[in-house]
């Protein structure tokens, strides 16, 4: 058996001049990167977002004014009346309204 009490002890470990005088400014570093980390993903969230933002305003926008275009073209393209159709309406609206007038106004003799 091992007699543990008479084993000579020895430092397998050893630490680097000055490591302990450096360790908190490496500490602060390494928060810093990881602060500015932070900061460009939010600044990257940020600008994804005004360009979607964008290419949807966009998108609506240029497919919203094609329909109306489409309506207001369709609407265009009807043909103008001829002279004879503008009189026939006419006359039509005409006799019809005095027809009306002569069912309301019945004369009794």
């Amino acid at each position: 058996m091992v007699d543990i009490e008479n084993i000579e002890r020895k430092e397998n470990y050893s630490i680097p001049e000055g490591y302990f005088e450096a360790f908190p400014g490496k500490v602060m570093q390494r928060i810093e990167k990881e602060k500015m980390k932070r900061k460009t993903r939010w600044v990257a969230a940020g600008v994804a977002a005004a360009a979607v933002l964008a290419l949807s305003t966009t998108l609506f926008f240029t497919y919203n004014t094609n329909d109306n275009s489409k309506i207001i073209a369709e609407q265009t393209t009807e043909v103008a009346p001829t002279e004879e159709d503008a009189l026939e309406s006419l006359a039509t609206d005409y006799y019809s309204e005095e027809l009306a007038m002569m069912d309301f106004y019945t004369m009794d003799y």
